[in-house]
């Protein structure tokens, strides 16, 4: 008798999180268990603004798909997904076909360019590891060439004032110092701008906290301008509108960490999509396909609000350990499944090596070292989450 097919779809921390919860719950003979990702690697996505101002380098931030799967009962193939046809049950790969009984769908994000004109030629993001890696190396080479002229200003944009930016601004002042002794730069030379279209920095937290985060980067060199519109990105400037005068701003290098959506490769499947997002149910299969899990960033999940959840790693292991939950239910004939309720145990902001804000368990706001200290805490319970001890003592 054939068993079935699981077939999981991206190694971010909704699908390595699924993996390694399924080889936990399941004897091989119950299930063949295929992850299918485009690297032999698992990275930290929330350290990856750490990596692109070179205070991580790769080795420290990716951990080997081998060290976290048990070999025994789950097959890892290294293959692009080319595109998912869920009427006829097949992944297409750039190197094979995969059928599947169940699927689970957890291909993460991209960047979201919103149609401005030159941003996807000349913007630089942070959203993998290589686009991180990328930003490193161009800030070494940056700083070299303009250590070699006789320029006045070095002006550096950041484009978004959210999450991502400014956990970026907060290494990016920490770095900078550095960068400019290695090169001999004078330090005023330096100009670090952040550009945002909302009227605060952090609007997915409250006003005293993003009042805080926007002091403290101030006082570190950081030039706010909020209620901009980015119109279009050059080589070396962005056009900006603001209250509907237009303006060119200098950007030796411009960071774009405003805009996020789902993977390309959901809309152009058979699944229903909204805004580039499949709207799962309270099981988190997609509309018409109880087979098919979808978690991860390219899910779409409501509060009681009806408002979607902003993607972050923890709503993303959350969906895993319900996904794998249901799935093994399916395989045992149980009639039913889980809902998934999101539990939101809080969110930290670093804002550098000894500074972060937060709102955490009942809505309580923390602020600096002890903030930073929780959010250190954090990153390694995920790394538990994922690996077990073996990955705290093997990876620092």
């Amino acid at each position: 008798m054939r068993k079935p097919k699981i077939v999981i779809l991206g190694a971010g921390y909704a699908g390595i999180t699924t993996t390694v919860r399924l080889q936990k719950k399941l004897h091989p003979k119950d299930a063949e268990i295929i992850l299918v990702n485009k690297h032999d690697y698992h990275y930290q996505t929330t350290w990856l603004h750490k990596n692109a101002v070179g205070k991580l380098n790769n080795e420290q931030t990716k951990f080997s798909l081998h060290q976290l799967i048990d070999q025994k009962k789950v097959q890892f193939i290294k293959d692009t997904v080319q595109s998912i046809d869920v009427k006829e049950k097949k992944v297409y790969g750039k190197d094979q076909i995969f059928t599947y009984d169940y699927l689970v769908v957890a291909l993460g994000s991209e960047i979201d360019t919103y149609q401005i004109p030159g941003l996807k030629e000349h913007a630089f993001s942070i959203n993998t590891l290589v686009s991180a890696t990328r930003l490193s190396a161009h800030l070494e080479t940056e700083f070299l060439q303009f250590s070699q002229t006789n320029q006045e200003t070095f002006p550096i944009v950041v484009g978004g004032g959210g999450f991502t930016g400014v956990e970026l601004l907060g290494e990016l002042t920490e770095r900078l110092s550095s960068l400019c002794e290695k090169y001999q730069i004078d330090p005023k030379k330096i100009k670090l701008q952040c550009v945002e279209s909302e009227s605060t920095v952090l609007p997915e937290f409250d006003l005293e906290l993003g009042e805080y985060a926007m002091q403290k980067l101030e006082a570190r060199g950081v030039e706010f301008r909020l209620g901009i519109t980015i119109k279009s990105v050059a080589t070396d400037q962005i056009k900006i509108e603001q209250a509907g005068l237009i303006e060119d701003i200098p950007a030796r290098i411009f960071i774009w960490t405003a805009g996020v959506r789902g993977n390309r490769i959901i809309e152009e499947s058979d699944l229903p999509t909204n805004e580039s997002k499949v709207e799962v149910d309270a099981h988190l299969t997609a509309p018409g396909y109880p087979n098919v899990f979808v978690i991860g960033d390219v899910a779409s999940v409501r509060d009681s609000e009806g408002k979607p959840y902003l993607p972050n790693a923890n709503i993303a292991m959350q969906k895993a350990i319900i996904c794998a939950r249901n799935i093994v239910a399916l395989l045992k004939g149980k009639q039913e499944m889980q809902d998934f309720t999101f539990r939101n145990f809080g969110t930290i902001a670093s804002l550098g090596k000894r500074d972060a804000i937060g709102v955490v368990f009942r809505n309580k706001k923390i602020f600096g070292w002890t903030a930073s200290c929780l959010k250190t805490l954090v990153n390694y319970f995920v790394l538990y989450e994922i690996g077990g001890l073996k990955l705290l003592f093997t990876k620092r």
